[in-house]
């Protein structure tokens, strides 16, 4: 597939070498994100280097939530149990992600326009809706969250309103394209809120060390419960529309993922030190706290460092929801993406109502929904694109994206796998239900229950005299010959 000329690196190039490079393809993402139709596949000449991915991760995995994360996981539990959850919860998730990115790294395709060629148009349109909506209720957790602080810190009113205003604005990044933000959150916030979090953690450690030994008291989250809510805070389920722009190999992104989430780990446990240390149920006040123990007072500084972090955080979660917008409405002539962004940012500030002061326990809730919901889509997706040309010689090439009246019309054991186990994830993992009921490493089931049932449905489908049709075929993977079992991308045609 064509593609514009735009930036070119070599992906081995040392990030010192090659700062501008980072910023034009930063800017290049704005203006080009190869998310429509025409130009839906990022060239292999287009690959970041791994430093790229490590930084952008690490921007996502250490920040102010996951301090919130192990605030919540404090009540009835030690600090090494709340470290050995964060440490199982994180190990899931990268199991997932590894194949979730190695899927988006071989085909070059967001998780949106590979839903178009693998679920067919109807499947699409159900996948684009869980990604562009469960990273709203991130947008309206992470708005929250930082409403809170600011609150805590200089004791601000009006937190509710402050809390959707804040969720409205943080679109602005997508939206005008301030690439300024990400670059500044990137190479200087977050290794000072990293070096932050090192030194309260330390100096926890070394100086009241009593005070952090010992169970505190309270009913705790359930195990399953809190390991399931690692997997939720550390998940987006749309890693292919990052991962895209990696090198298609499939242990190539697990360094960048195990360097970041070794501060997503630290975070968790610098939130149950200050939780135990602060005796205050109330996060904002213990971020005050934080500032004065481990920040020598520095309010003003802990004031800037949480509003560029939770910015770039929700980002982040924007940008996951617009490439699913773009995916339903990019292909209409007279639609830009500027479009969406406004439209998505709209969603952004209802979710925060509803997250924040509508629902008890929203930020479970949203955390558990995110962990079910496009991730069992991603696993469907890697089966498809993966196993059936093993499993039952069914090759379904992903070398170019169908539009939408060339698309499949629906993928059925594809969308019944994904019912099924949404409706599991979502029942097994309390969202609508008391989280003291829940039992088991219910993502991981429901990601498993997701391959599985469409393993079993294809195999149903074959019997049929139509079992493309069944599955979804595009024109164009109707039309393009792959032999028999083979897997056919944007990474076999160039011989990787």
């Amino acid at each position: 597939m064509s593609a514009p000329d735009g930036p070119r690196h070599h992906p081995d190039t040392a990030p010192g070498e090659d700062l501008a490079y980072e910023r034009e393809t930063l800017d290049e993402s704005i203006r080009h994100d190869y998310s429509t139709t025409d130009t839906g596949i990022v060239p292999l000449t287009r690959r970041r280097p791994l430093w790229h991915f490590a930084g952008l991760w690490t921007t996502f995995a250490a920040g102010f939530s996951f301090l919130f994360l192990g605030f919540e996981l404090h009540g009835g539990h030690s600090l090494a149990w709340v470290t050995g959850v964060t440490i199982l919860g994180v190990l899931l998730y990268v199991a997932y992600a590894t194949v979730a990115a190695y899927l988006g790294s071989r085909t070059g395709q967001t998780h949106g326009l590979l839903s178009r060629s693998i679920f067919g148009a109807g499947g699409s349109v159900l996948v684009s809706a869980f990604v562009l909506v469960a990273p709203l209720g991130w947008v309206g957790f992470q708005a929250g969250l930082l409403a809170q602080i600011w609150a805590g810190l200089y004791g601000w009113g009006h937190v509710e309103l402050l809390t959707i205003v804040l969720a409205a604005v943080m679109i602005l990044n997508n939206l005008l394209g301030f690439t300024g933000i990400s670059v500044f959150a990137r190479y200087l916030v977050t290794p000072l809120i990293i070096l932050w979090v090192i030194y309260m953690v330390i100096k926890g450690l070394a100086t009241d060390h009593s005070a952090l030994s010992g169970t505190p008291k309270g009913p705790g989250i359930p195990f399953w419960a809190s390991v399931g809510a690692v997997i939720g805070f550390t998940m987006w389920g749309n890693e292919p529309d990052v991962w895209r722009y990696g090198k298609p190999r499939f242990t190539w992104p697990v360094p960048a993922y195990l360097f970041s989430y070794l501060w997503f780990v630290l975070f968790v446990m610098g939130g149950w030190m200050m939780a135990q240390l602060s005796n205050t149920a109330d996060f904002g006040a213990q971020m005050k706290f934080t500032a004065h123990y481990s920040l020598f007072g520095a309010l003003w500084l802990a004031w800037i460092l949480a509003t560029i972090s939770q910015f770039a955080i929700n980002d982040g979660n924007y940008y996951e929801s617009v490439n699913a917008g773009q995916n339903l409405v990019g292909g209409w002539r007279a639609w830009r993406r500027p479009f969406t962004c406004v439209v998505v940012a709209a969603g952004g500030a209802l979710a925060a109502y509803l997250v924040n002061y509508h629902y008890l326990n929203g930020w479970f809730k949203v955390a558990g929904f995110l962990a079910v919901s496009v991730p069992c889509a991603t696993v469907i997706m890697c089966v498809d694109h993966f196993l059936l040309p093993r499993l039952f010689k069914i090759s379904r090439p992903l070398t170019s994206v169908p539009a939408w009246n060339e698309a499949g019309l629906v993928n059925i054991p594809a969308v019944v796998a994904l019912v099924a186990a949404v409706i599991y994830g979502v029942y097994a993992g309390q969202i609508v239900g008391h989280i003291a009921h829940y039992r088991g490493p219910v993502p991981l089931f429901a990601w498993l229950l997701a391959g599985v049932l469409y393993i079993v449905g294809v195999a149903i489908a074959r019997v049929l005299p139509n079992t493309r049709a069944a599955l979804g075929f595009s024109r164009h993977a109707l039309a393009e010959p792959v032999p028999d079992g083979a897997i056919a991308d944007v990474a076999t045609v160039s011989g990787l």
